[in-house]
């Protein structure tokens, strides 16, 4: 009697197992079902992310080309008979100038040997006109209060060897003699010099009989620069300084594909040199 009530305890255990083993399978079957749908809408969002994108860019794609069409589609605007004109000039100084810069130098002899008094580089560089105010890479257009007339020159050796850039005395008194003011006769006198780059240098202006140099600090200034004869132009002005009011000078340089200095008809024509 003990025995069968035994074994129907050991039987119903069993049961009970089996009915939790199979429980946990169900369960474990769920998960796993939740799992997969979980995945199924995660892939779903990314293969919609991805058809999105893909027809944004397409529909990109096509307004470009439409734009692109219209654009091509459009009559350009005529040039007017002076616009034809100026840009019919322009090219016809670069071809002069290029046909200029061809010229070599002979073994043998010095490039000051060589002057330039073509009509082709008279044509060219009295189509050069300086501004009338230092350009804004040099100085902020306000801190220029009141400003002379430009300077310009072509580099000679003596002016990248020696420590001086000679500028002509009658056109420092014609164009600078205003700004001058207490600072006229006398033989020194030091000046803030406002580079190409906009960097503040100091260099010292000696009055000569014939001229002004710019002197002591003009050497590290053409090394700084990297300047060079014939080919490099410098603009320079006077400005009074808006804030500090200092006579101050500005420095531009130019650089031109010229192997010759220019002849003194040339450099006075364009540049108003005449003594």
């Amino acid at each position: 009697m003990a025995s069968s009530t035994q074994a129907r305890e050991v039987h119903h255990r069993k049961e009970e197992d089996a009915l939790d083993e199979e429980r946990e399978l169900i369960d474990l079957n769920k998960e796993a079902k939740h799992e997969d749908d979980d995945k199924i809408v995660a892939s779903e969002t990314r293969e919609a992310k991805k058809q999105k994108v893909e027809q944004e860019v397409k529909d990109a794609n096509q307004e470009d080309e439409r734009r692109g069409g219209m654009t091509r589609t459009t009559t350009p605007r005529s040039l007017t008979q002076e616009e034809a004109k100026a840009k019919e000039d322009d090219a016809r100084a670069s071809r002069m100038l290029a046909s200029t810069s061809n010229d070599l130098v002979r073994p043998g002899l010095d490039i000051n040997d060589y002057v330039d008094d073509s009509e082709q580089t008279l044509t060219f560089l009295t189509r050069w006109k300086a501004p009338e105010t230092p350009p804004e890479k040099i100085i902020h257009r306000s801190l220029v209060d009141q400003c002379s007339k430009p300077i310009q020159k072509q580099l000679t050796t003596s002016d990248v060897t020696q420590n001086r850039l000679s500028l002509s005395n009658s056109q420092v008194r014609k164009k600078f003699q205003q700004l001058l003011g207490d600072e006229s006769g006398r033989k020194e006198s030091r000046f803030t010099v406002y580079g190409p780059d906009g960097k503040v240098h100091e260099i010292w202006l000696r009055e000569k009989k014939r001229s002004f140099d710019l002197t002591i600090g003009w050497w590290t200034f053409v090394e700084q620069y990297g300047l060079k004869e014939c080919c490099d132009f410098v603009t320079v002005w006077m400005f009074r300084h808006s804030v500090t009011r200092r006579i101050c000078l500005a420095v531009d340089t130019t650089r031109f594909a010229f192997r010759k200095q220019v002849s003194k008809r040339i450099s006075d024509a364009a540049f108003e040199n005449s003594d």
